[in-house]
């Protein structure tokens, strides 16, 4: 008769930890832009809800520029550049700055680096293609041909009859 309630009791404790295991897992969010949340981590997918900026869910998982989020009731995918996390980073030992130039570039891939870093561009890249990435000299060049001075930029907005135009700054954010 007490065999029974043992196993019963060891599953319920099994599934209370999972359950903590699951929960801890989960990271709180703050939608920085209005979006649409959708079913599957992709433009073309169903749009299930629209956020509005400042909404607060919990982000379940990720993958590439996406984030799979609980919120608004719902459950589905929010692009990554739309959310911040509401939880603290982990601090980083300062480390001192290495001034060799040859593993001076390396350092920009160090995932104990203490200086800020842009991230613009790199998101939706795995782990493994930003750890294997590698300067490009030939790209450079490449690129350096395509190079032009200020007086020909200037003749060409002329030719084409381009005007200046003033923006407000952007701030990241829908106000």
């Amino acid at each position: 008769m007490l065999i029974p309630w043992i196993h019963f009791l060891k599953g319920l404790i099994a599934a209370g930890l999972i359950g903590f295991g699951l929960a801890a897992a989960a990271q709180s969010i703050e939608v920085t832009t209005a979006t649409e949340l959708r079913a599957a981590p992709a433009l073309d997918a169903k749009v299930l809800a629209r956020v509005g900026l400042g909404a607060r869910g919990e982000r379940t998982g990720s993958q590439g520029g996406w984030v799979k989020v609980r919120i608004v009731e719902r459950e589905g995918w929010l692009r990554l550049t739309h959310t911040k996390s509401l939880e603290a980073a982990p601090a980083v030992a300062a480390q001192p700055a290495v001034a060799n130039p040859i593993t001076g570039l390396a350092g920009m891939f160090a995932a104990t680096s203490n200086k800020p870093t842009a991230t613009t561009g790199t998101r939706g890249l795995t782990q493994e293609q930003l750890a294997n990435a590698q300067p490009a000299p030939a790209e450079v060049q490449q690129l350096e041909r395509y190079a032009v001075t200020g007086d020909q930029a200037a003749q060409f907005a002329r030719t084409g009859k381009v005007v200046g135009q003033s923006f407000e700054q952007y701030t990241g954010a829908d106000k």
